[in-house]
This record gives C-alpha cells, structure tokens and sequence, in this order.
C-alpha cells in the first residue's frame, strides 16, 4: 500500500513537471508569436530560450501548427476564465465589466497569444479555435446585457461593445513593442481602458447634443490620369497595398500568400513583385500608408469648429469609420513587429509612436477648454487604438449600415463610457 501511494505520488509529480514545462512553452510560444509572427516561430527557437532540447518541444507540440493551436487555444480558455470569474465578481453589472479588463490586462501575467492568424490553422483546428472565440464573444456579451438588466449599464450594442472590449486586451499587450514605451505602458493603458469604459471622456454630458461627424470622403485618395504613367502606378500602387492590408487584416500576414494578393488584384506574382521587394517589404509599405491616413484624419480633426470634445469625438469616429470600410482598409498593427527588416521597423515603431504622441497632443485642447475630463491621455490614446484596430478581424467592411452602426457605438463608448445616463 505504502509502495502504490509512493508510486502515485510521483506520477503525480511527473504531471506537474509537464504540465509546468509546457506551460512554459507556451509562455515563451505566446511570446514569440505576438512578437515575430508565425513565420519566424520557429520551434529550435524556443527549445534554445528555454534550455530545452529539441525533442523536448516535440513531446508537447506535434509541429509549429500545432504550437500555433495550442497558444491560440489557451489563449481562447484563460479570456473565458476571466469573463467566467468577473460574473461573479462583487459589485454592479459596470464593475464586473470592469473586472474583465483588469484580470485580462494584469501586467503580472503572462502575455496570451493575441489570435491574429487563426486562418492559419488548417480546418478543424480553425473551426475549434472560432468556436472557443465566439463562446468568449457570447460570454462577454451577457456580461453586458446582464448590467444592462440590472440597470447598471446604459442602453448599447452588446455585441459590438463587446468586440470593443476584446480588441482593447488583445492589443495592450503588445502596445509596448509598437511605440517604444517601457512595460509601463500596459499598466497605465488597462487603468485607463477601465477609467473610460465607466465614464467616456466627456466633461459634461449633454443628451440633446448630437456627437460630430466628419465625412470620410476626404480621405479617399484623388483619382488621377490614367494616361499619366506616374499617376497610373501610383494609382495601382494604392490598390494594391489596400487589397493586401484588407487581406493581412482579414487573415493574417503569414496566413495570406503574395498569389492570394495577386489574384485579388488582378495581377500575376511577378506583376506585384515589381512594386516591391519582398514580403516584409509589402508589410512595411502596408504599415506607412495606414499612419499616413491617420495622418489625414489628424489633419481632418483640426478643422472641426467647436470645442476639443468635438474636435475629439469626430476624429475617433472617423478612425472607426476608415477601419470599419473595405474601401480604406488601413493595416491594422497587431502581432510580428519584429519580423520585418530592421531598418522598416525602426521606421514604423517611430511612426506608432508618433501617432501616439500626436492624437493625446490634439486631445489636449479639450482637456484645457473643460469639455474633456483629466484623463491619462497617452494611456486612453493606447487603448482605443485596440478598438479600432481589432474591427478588421470580425467585421468585413462590405455593409455600410453596419460600419455606420458600429462608428456611432464606438463614438458613443469614447465620449460617456457604459455609465447610465
């Protein structure tokens, strides 16, 4: 009897040893994937950071396929458990929600694998992985409609609040590699995703008062001369960096091939490879074309006339909008960062960081004249861009109604917050 409880006692010893080591690997997995991309995961990669060798790794994943599914999956369970424990959180259906974010956004936890290239996966282990995102959906969405029940939480979308909600946790994670702030960024930023959620950024709130618009039409790019050979390339250039960012955003980079992009443009491998040098080369050029028309937005912003609520509130809702429109489709910064070329991420992380220091900067104003709240500026700057940003990934910009619905909800998030009104 002695000898069989020994005997258990290490079986079970054994468990926790693997189960630890494979938490590990999917620790450092999540890590990578967030950082590099799928492509540049490899697995001797991170047997060599974890000290293991290689044949270790492959007693808890099959092949990088699997390590991907795995992450995602776990990624899937740990935003289910957070939803599950904040609906029994103390408090009002407001602070539950708040809740949810600040277990998910713990910068005492490990980072989770942000699902950015599901059509990665082949078929059935995509359709588990849907599945486990859309119960996390339905989750959250309770959580809302259940404070809206209990009239803790005002009258909104459920649904598209909650895709709001989940874009803000899969991006501040990885904020800090995007524009070039300390770790403290995520900190600062799920304080003020929870400080916005409750109470928007409106100093005072005016119900009769409709919230600006500004027309996205200005940011189209301008027709030019066919029969110009600069203008005809620049004019081809444009589609196909849009068609290439809907398509990256939609699936994923590593998940969308140059032939995929071709095909969608009409052109051959060979044609898309004339404008560009590679696939990183592609990304890259995908990535300043989206800050340029931030910029544009910024510039948009300036000519609002009222206070700096206003000028505020319209140029968020035209980031909504140009997201939420195939016929923008800027890229949208997720995960792999680090797999394009040196000198093109230098470039774009100080392009991150300047838009993150230039939307705070116009925000500012509001803040002075009293129609905005003493916010974290910098930190509520970090946590709507995951808003916006994650639209790509469950909406596909095609139903104009439906990209109205959602800027109008979003606006209306950024300015009151889920407070009751």
């Amino acid at each position: 009897m002695a000898r069989r409880r020994e005997k258990a006692g290490a079986d079970a010893l054994r468990l926790v040893a693997k189960r630890s080591r494979r938490d590990l690997l999917l620790d450092e997995a999540a890590r990578q994937l967030n950082a590099r991309g799928i492509s540049q995961t490899a697995l001797i990669d991170l047997a060599a950071a974890l000290g293991l060798s290689r044949a270790a790794v492959y007693y808890y994943a099959d092949d990088r396929q699997d390590l991907v599914f795995q992450a995602y999956r776990r990624a899937c369970e740990a935003l289910a458990r957070d939803i599950a424990a904040a609906a029994h959180a103390p408090g009002s259906g407001l602070d539950r929600i708040a809740a949810f974010i600040t277990l998910s956004l713990d910068p005492e936890r490990v980072e989770e694998a942000v699902l950015s290239e599901v059509a990665y996966l082949e078929d059935e282990q995509r359709a588990t992985i849907e599945a486990l995102a859309d119960g996390v959906l339905a989750q959250l969405k309770a959580l809302i409609a259940d404070g809206q029940r209990a009239g803790d939480v005002r009258a909104c979308d459920a649904g598209i609040v909650a895709q709001a909600l989940l874009g803000m946790v899969s991006w501040v994670p990885l904020a800090p590699r995007w524009v070039g702030e300390d770790k403290s960024i995520r900190a600062r930023s799920a304080a003020a995703a929870i400080d916005l959620i409750r109470n928007g950024v409106a100093a005072r709130v005016d119900p009769a008062r409709p919230l600006p618009k500004l027309d996205s039409a200005a940011l189209r790019p301008a027709r030019g001369n066919l029969f110009s050979r600069e203008e005809a390339a620049a004019m081809k250039t444009e589609e196909l960096l849009r068609t290439a960012s809907r398509l990256f955003n939609r699936k994923g980079i590593d998940a969308t091939s140059l032939d995929e992009i071709g095909a969608a443009v009409g052109a051959t491998k060979s044609v898309v490879y004339h404008y560009l040098t590679d696939k990183p080369d592609l990304v890259a050029k995908c990535y300043r074309r989206a800050f340029a028309l931030g910029e544009k937005v910024l510039e948009a912003m300036a000519g609002i006339e009222g206070d700096g609520f206003a000028r505020a509130v319209a140029g968020f809702g035209l980031l909504v909008e140009i997201n939420a429109r195939a016929e923008f489709s800027p890229l949208a910064p997720l995960a792999g960062i680090d797999a394009l070329h040196p000198e093109a991420r230098r470039e774009i992380v100080a392009l991150a960081r300047r838009s993150e220091e230039r939307f705070p900067a116009a925000v500012q104003a509001g803040v002075a004249d009293g129609s905005i709240r003493p916010i974290d500026l910098t930190g509520s700057a970090v946590a709507l861009a995951g808003t916006f940003g994650w639209i790509p990934k469950w909406f596909d910009g095609e139903d104009e109604a439906m990209a109205a619905r959602i800027a109008d909800e979003f606006q209306s998030l950024y300015a009151f917050g889920l407070r009751p009104r």
